[in-house]
């Protein structure tokens, strides 16, 4: 049914209706709820702090193995990355999947995790060190709220509309930076991986430009949103405008202070025989 104000679900500003507000909200900096419990692909309840051990940064990503497009072409994409990438998984790293569908059962998430453990052939010890978890509802909100992660069930196809999200935490927990595209070049998840190792966290320029960006469903990606970009735009001139005046303004002050001192020349001379007795 269409909501008031659009046609056939679509919203005034052209956004379909279903995917209004899916998006990610970059938390840099922020620690994940380390206490949080989740169930693992082989059944057993690991609390999230038995996945970080304060030596290895860890790759969260939140998927659903029901998905019927999106998180097969993103973990696809990370299958093939890490079999470029020149660190070794298991020792340098670890990746964390959890599952956004509190209804998904051990079993389900055991076969999606064979199968994308099955394409990493040039890491040893992947099944070991790329771990697949569900959780209950609670456990899914808080933990999607912490990563900033928005995503909403469609009514109509009951499938979750979310975005696509590479966390990289460093090995305390601490959210460092984000990959929110669908392909990962094997160098860029090289260079996320040592700033999360080292404990860096993703600069204020990383969240300008991301707040430049948002995601598009039908595209797949994350594209430039132009009336931002204008804001941001107009923003650099203004403060461009106000630097270059700086010195204008300097020299003007000091043109007025000059022009209100007395002149020593110009001082009336003193009648010395006036002084006389």
């Amino acid at each position: 049914m269409a909501q008031p104000g659009t046609e056939s679900g679509t919203l005034n500003n052209g956004v379909p209706a279903q995917v209004k507000g899916v998006d990610v909200e970059q938390h840099l900096g922020v620690n994940l709820p380390l206490d949080l419990e989740v169930t693992d692909s082989e059944g057993k309840t690991a609390r999230l702090a038995e996945y970080f051990d304060g030596k290895r940064p860890v790759i969260v990503t939140l998927n659903y193995s029901d998905c019927p497009v999106l998180c097969s072409v993103q973990l696809n994409a990370l299958t093939r990355s890490l079999n470029e990438l020149n660190l070794r998984l298991g020792d340098d790293f670890q990746i964390l999947t959890v599952s956004i569908d509190p209804d998904e059962s051990t079993e389900r998430i055991s076969e999606t995790k064979a199968l994308y453990v099955g394409q990493v052939t040039e890491q040893p010890d992947v099944a070991q060190a790329w771990h697949f978890a569900t959780a209950e509802q609670s456990v899914i909100t808080e933990l999607t709220d912490t990563l900033g992660f928005k995503y909403r069930l469609d009514p109509v196809s009951k499938q979750f509309n979310h975005p696509a999200m590479l966390a990289f935490v460093t090995p305390n927990g601490e959210i460092s930076n984000y990959s929110l595209r669908i392909d990962f070049p094997a160098e860029d998840l090289k260079r996320s991986l040592i700033a999360a190792g080292e404990g860096e966290i993703g600069s204020p320029v990383d969240q300008i430009v991301m707040w430049c960006f948002s995601y598009d469903p039908n595209l797949g990606k994350y594209t430039a949103e132009a009336w931002k970009l204008m804001r941001l735009g107009g923003l650099l001139t203004v403060v461009i405008v106000l630097v270059a005046l700086i010195p204008y303004w300097l020299g003007k002050r000091k043109t007025q202070a000059d022009s209100a001192t007395p002149d020593q020349d110009e001082t009336e001379p003193v009648d010395s025989a006036s002084m006389e007795p």
